[in-house]
């Protein structure tokens, strides 16, 4: 893992104590349902970080409050750590970086049949179509007039929105993809 990926690691850990004292597999959780189709941690990456934290005082641990089987460490940010969230935030965002195996794969397919290219883009549409179901099952729950939308409820919809709409274009992009393939094919 490179040195920029685990200093933004710190922030998405940070950001989601924000909201509540979390274990590292709440936090991992946490990632799946909301982030988790734009930003991915490993629980690899997320205890490290959080022993790091405590260590800097950005975050402290938390004593168990319930005598449980399954016993979770606790972490919340502390004032230090808010201030590092923010100040990491009013920062320039990257936008390097993208990493897409299907898009490297396409860029070499004059080296196969072009039915793989195709099989792979059909793949690539049902996996998004699934995403699309999902995002738009989330879009559903939000509230639907504006008396009802507070700062959470839209920071939640921009990022969803995001979400949706790449994702359709995902879909139409991929749909474009095959049919030049398949005129590639009838040359």
């Amino acid at each position: 893992m490179s040195n920029n990926r685990k200093s933004r690691t710190v922030y998405a850990i940070l950001g989601f104590l924000c909201s509540k004292p979390r274990s590292g597999y709440d936090i991992k959780k946490a990632i799946e349902k909301s982030v988790g189709f734009f930003w991915s941690e490993s629980y690899g990456q997320i205890y490290p970080i959080l022993k790091k934290l405590v260590e800097d005082g950005l975050a402290e641990k938390l004593q168990d409050e319930l005598p449980s089987s399954r016993k979770r460490q606790r972490y919340a940010i502390t004032d230090k750590g808010r201030k590092q969230l923010a100040h990491w935030i009013e920062q320039d965002a990257d936008y390097r970086g993208f990493r897409n195996e299907l898009l490297l794969k396409l860029f070499f397919g004059t080296t196969v049949d072009t039915e793989v290219s195709i099989r792979h883009l059909r793949d690539f549409i049902v996996h998004e179509k699934k995403r699309l179901e999902m995002f738009e099952g989330f879009h559903a729950t939000l509230p639907g007039n504006k008396e009802q939308m507070t700062p959470n409820i839209v920071f939640l919809t921009a990022t969803l929105n995001y979400g949706l709409s790449g994702t359709q274009h995902n879909i139409k992009w991929a749909e474009e993809t095959i049919g030049m393939l398949e005129e590639l094919d009838k040359q």
